[in-house]
This record gives C-alpha cells, structure tokens and sequence, in this order.
C-alpha cells in the first residue's frame, strides 16, 4: 500500500510534515477503563492551561486557521484539534469512542495537534492527500447522504474516488471510521510551522506507546514531506 501527497498539497503547505503510523493485528475491543482517566486528567491540564489564552491563539492552532484560509475553507470550519480543544475549554468531557479514537484524542489534547486514522481493511488501494476535483464522493461519520468536496479542498481520498476525510482533518468518513472492531489501522499526525519535527516525532512515539500498553500489536511510522511525499508500507 502506497500513501502519498500530491505536489499540488505541496506548493500551498510546503512545510507540511505528516507521521503515518500503520498499526497491525491491534486489540480495540477489550474495553479499558484506564485511558478514560488519563483523558480526564489531560482535560483538567487543558483547561488550567487555557485559562490565561485563547484556544484560537494557540500557535500550533492559528496555524490551521490559516491553513484553511489558504485553500479557501469559510471561516466557520476549524481544525479537528481546535474543535476538540473548545470542547474540554467549554467544561465538556471527550466522548469514549474506543481506544485507539480515545487514544489520539488523549495526543491530539496534549501536544495539541491533529491526529486522524482510518480502518485500513475498509480502504480501497492506496491513500493520497490531495487537493479535491470536487468529483469525489464523501459521507460523513454517522451520515446517510453522500456529498462531494470543494474544488481545491485538501483531501484524504483511496483508489475509489472515496473521500476519507475533509479539509486536511476536519471531518471523518464513515466508510474508513475506526471501531472496536478494528485490528489494522493508518493514523496520521499533521503539522505545520511552528511546530518542529523533534515535537512530531515525540507525539508519535507517544501514541505508540500508549497503543502498545493497551491494544498490542505492531507499529509501523512513516514521515511525509516535501522532500519524502510517498512511502510504501507491507499492508
């Protein structure tokens, strides 16, 4: 399986770095209370810590404010980290979907980056992130009705045509979403200056570790660049 991003990504985001970590024969199911209580003491840390600043102000968030921006998304869409960050700051708790979700949710929170995955026996050859023709098809998480991307939108879309997820990390697809279910995964951690490559590699071997005490399984991670846009994995 080969992931990539097209030049076209490139040219507007050309100091995007992406970590892919391809996760195999996983346990999601067995429930684990534990990851539940570190999600709570990470919401408690999260709101002490914004008490003094505006989640917008956030440098790793204003970033993907104005990435959005920069290939046209209305000002109304924000990134999945800046939602799940207003969230917690609202006094919210972050929902227990299953461990590998409650996971990156528990990453995305503290080192306040955007982090996705999808179900990789549910994709469809490979995965390139692309800027959309407006051709493809998407239905969102929980959705029933099909609808296609912008034109010029950043994409996550497999062999199908099939839009895995929308505008970089705003919103999931629910052919790709990962369950309890899943035991072969793709999860993606996004950056964008000022956050430093040393930072990015720090939360993916976090992510891991927290994936190997409570799932098992293998890890495999791959770093997207400019000067590295594809990679091939075994899956």
């Amino acid at each position: 399986m080969k992931f990539s991003v097209s030049q076209e990504v490139f040219k507007l985001f050309p100091e995007l770095n992406i970590v892919m970590i391809v996760l195999k024969k996983i346990d999601n199911f067995t429930p684990e209370k534990e990851i539940a209580n570190l999600l709570r003491q990470e919401e408690a840390y999260c709101r002490r810590y914004f008490q003094e600043l505006k989640v917008s102000e956030h440098p790793n968030i204003a970033c993907w404010r104005k990435a959005y921006t920069d290939f046209g998304a209305g000002s109304h869409y924000r990134s999945s980290v800046e939602a799940l960050t207003k969230r917690v700051v609202k006094g919210k708790e972050i929902p227990s979907i299953n461990k590998l979700v409650d996971i990156y949710n528990l990453i995305s929170l503290k080192y306040v980056l955007p982090i996705g995955g999808e179900d990789l026996k549910k994709v469809k050859g490979n995965i390139e992130l692309i800027l959309a023709s407006g051709n493809e098809n998407f239905r969102a998480l929980h959705a029933e009705v099909e609808e296609h991307p912008n034109k010029g939108e950043v994409v996550y879309v497999d062999e199908d045509n099939d839009v895995l997820c929308r505008r970089f990390n705003w919103r999931e697809a629910e052919k790709t979403k990962l369950t309890a279910e899943t035991t072969e995964a793709v999860i993606y951690l996004e950056a964008l200056p000022p956050v430093k490559d040393i930072d990015l590699k720090e939360a993916a071997q976090d992510f891991c570790q927290f994936v190997q005490r409570f799932c098992g399984g293998t890890e495999e991670l791959y770093l997207l660049n400019k000067n590295f846009s594809q990679v091939f994995c075994s899956f």
